[in-house]
């Protein structure tokens, strides 16, 4: 990670296991007096306590990810991939191009536009075209990208 922007090559697990490492050593005391009340050390999570998808799902919005699609817009999303190059569906698990969908979307956030397709390139691969699919079809894979996943990005 650099200056807070997630670099290609890091994986959405990466970025947000050093996330969940961060906030549970930000809560870590250093000294021996704590300031957690004794009966608060031993009581039970709240009723009201976030379920792991849940906490998952919030620290991925913190992170910049938009939520996980639903699989009516996870389908559209493959079959319009499937439209642009039928071997980077063929070649690839569903979820995990949900998954490059997704952290494309993250990066249209947080990267200047002039980054977009480069890193397009990077992340949707096929065996034949294992260095990128080309611009044009990058830009392809953005635009679908916005429309299924994040069109608020």
């Amino acid at each position: 990670m650099r200056g807070g922007v997630v670099e290609p090559g890091m994986s959405r697990k990466l970025v947000i296991a050093v996330a969940a490492l961060a906030v549970s050593l930000a809560g870590c005391s250093s000294g021996s007096d704590s300031t957690i009340a004794p009966a608060a050390k031993n009581s039970e999570a709240p009723a009201d306590a976030r379920s792991q998808p849940e906490l998952r799902a919030s620290m991925e919005a913190q992170l910049g990810f938009p939520p996980k699609p639903d699989a009516e817009t996870a389908q559209a999303f493959l079959a319009d991939l499937k439209g642009i190059d039928p071997a980077l569906v063929a070649s690839q698990n569903a979820d995990s191009l949900v998954n490059r969908g997704r952290d494309q979307c993250r990066d249209l956030k947080a990267r200047p536009q002039s980054e977009w397709v480069t890193v397009a390139n990077q992340r949707f691969v096929t065996p034949e075209a294992p260095k990128g699919l080309g611009d044009a079809t990058a830009s392809k894979i953005i635009t679908v990208v916005r429309t299924r996943l994040c069109p608020g990005f």
